[in-house]
């Protein structure tokens, strides 16, 4: 009887919710932490008819990417906790009917919620699989103070740096460390934040159930905060539940892409509260921190790849030459990864490795392009000194080429508005914006001017 009733219920399934909720366990192992993150963590289950469900991706890119890499093993998945599923559409907001939206299961909005009795959703990502440097240490030592609940001097803790240098993996490490000592913990992405919050706003006219979640935890985790920017309501939430969750004696650690001064829409009473918070940047690994997240990621992908192996001269070679993040390198080492399965198993030589990374070699070597070197470069190239062109004067002669210096430190390095705005003498990161929304602007007009542009570029990249 019991062998009946059980195999009954797995005949019925465990429904859509819950089988998307076990299957995206599984995509993370099948696909990795970089491109779960990127496409398959924003994917949005909004709504299953008759068989048939609907996720909702966040732009025409990664609906793209899913439908080409996923939608098929994401169905197949589906089906083994699900039997029901039939079939799979990713769609866009605005292609969502009006009378799906109403149709949809009241379950599934619930299910949208974070839950705070549910694991990190990246259990790799630990301290023991943090690959620590110079360019991560005082985030990494803050992180790890917060995970074992020695950081309650400072309340909220603010980690940046630019994509891919380690924040989710810091943050995950630290959920994951203190919710080992029974600390309650909830980890959201800032979009998350937003649309619940929206969502609870709009949809039930009722944003207590919302407020009580996020305001309950030990430990409220946001990453990727700089989406709520420019979100007016979102952030005076955002500010009322950083007032109260610390009132309470409760701790916020928050990611984003820039420091407080840099973060574009934010407005003026979280600036100040972020800017008394604690704040740690990460920057771009240097040579030797390089080789050792290379080795990690090899290590790594040997585990589920026997066999896998990369020569070390062949690590050295590219440590030394992709001036790149974490993220990318990882990137790399998921391409040899690609060539050592075609080429049949063998160990992946220095030689099968260049030929393997020609192009991201080549891409890695444009990130080695610093602020100083583009006033050097553009400097020349209007025939003044680095120090006529850093002049605080309106002269159109000089203005202008130090507005095309800073529209290309914007574009061609990982500097914040920031730091460029020091660099260049002390300006206010609003200098910067204007100056490089100004030349964009000209440039899409001016074919001339673009021209030039793009030959100041190409001078900057032949520079040794």
């Amino acid at each position: 009887m019991e062998q009946g009733e059980e195999a009954g219920r797995e005949a019925a399934g465990v429904g859509a919710a819950r089988a998307y909720e076990l299957v995206q366990r599984e995509l993370l192992g099948e696909y990795g932490a970089d491109f779960y993150s990127s496409y398959i963590n924003p994917l949005r289950l909004v709504a299953e008819l008759n068989g048939v469900l609907l996720f909702r991706a966040g732009s025409q890119i990664a609906k793209e990417r899913l439908n080409q890499q996923v939608v098929d093993r994401l169905r197949v998945r589906l089906r083994a906790h699900e039997p029901r599923v039939q079939k799979i559409q990713i769609l866009l907001e605005h292609e969502i009917p009006e009378d799906v939206r109403a149709l949809a299961d009241a379950r599934l909005e619930e299910a949208r919620q974070p839950d705070l009795s549910a694991p990190v959703r990246t259990p790799e990502m630990t301290f023991d699989t943090f690959a620590e440097g110079p360019s991560n240490f005082h985030a990494y030592t803050v992180a790890q103070m917060i995970g074992a609940g020695v950081g309650v001097t400072f309340p909220v803790w603010l980690v940046h740096s630019p994509p891919g240098c380690g924040k989710t993996h810091l943050l995950s490490a630290a959920a994951h460390e203190a919710m080992s000592r029974g600390r309650k913990v909830l980890f959201m992405t800032g979009q998350e934040f937003l649309e619940c919050f929206q969502s609870a706003l709009h949809k039930k006219r009722d944003s207590s159930a919302f407020k009580e979640m996020v305001r309950a935890p030990d430990l409220l985790i946001i990453d990727d905060f700089h989406r709520i920017c420019g979100k007016r309501a979102t952030q005076e939430e955002a500010f009322d539940t950083i007032n109260e969750l610390t009132r309470r004696g409760g701790q916020i650690a928050l990611a984003a892409n820039h420091g407080p001064d840099g973060l574009e829409g934010l407005d003026d009473a979280l600036k100040a509260k972020l800017k008394g918070a604690a704040v740690s940047e990460i920057t771009e690994p240097d040579a030797a921190l390089r080789r050792k997240i290379l080795d990690a990621r090899v290590a790594h992908h040997a585990r589920a790849n026997t066999g896998f192996s990369v020569a070390s001269e062949a690590l050295d070679m590219i440590a030394n030459r992709m001036h790149v993040t974490g993220r990318e390198l990882d990137g790399a080492v998921c391409q040899l990864l690609i060539d050592w399965k075609i080429s049949g198993g063998t160990t992946v030589t220095l030689e099968a490795a260049a030929n393997a990374l020609q192009s991201k070699l080549s891409e890695g070597a444009e990130r080695r392009i610093t602020v100083q070197l583009v006033q050097k470069v553009v400097a020349r190239h209007y025939n003044m000194s680095v120090q006529q062109l850093l002049e605080r004067t309106r002269r159109h002669s000089i203005a202008r080429p130090r507005q095309v210096a800073m529209y290309l430190a914007c574009k061609m390095t990982h500097a914040s508005l920031p730091d460029i705005g020091q660099r260049f003498g002390g300006f206010d990161h609003t200098t910067i914006m204007y100056a490089r929304d100004r030349i964009a602007a000209l440039a899409e007009t001016d074919a001339n001017l673009k021209a030039e542009l793009d030959g100041i570029m190409r001078a900057v990249r032949r520079e040794p």
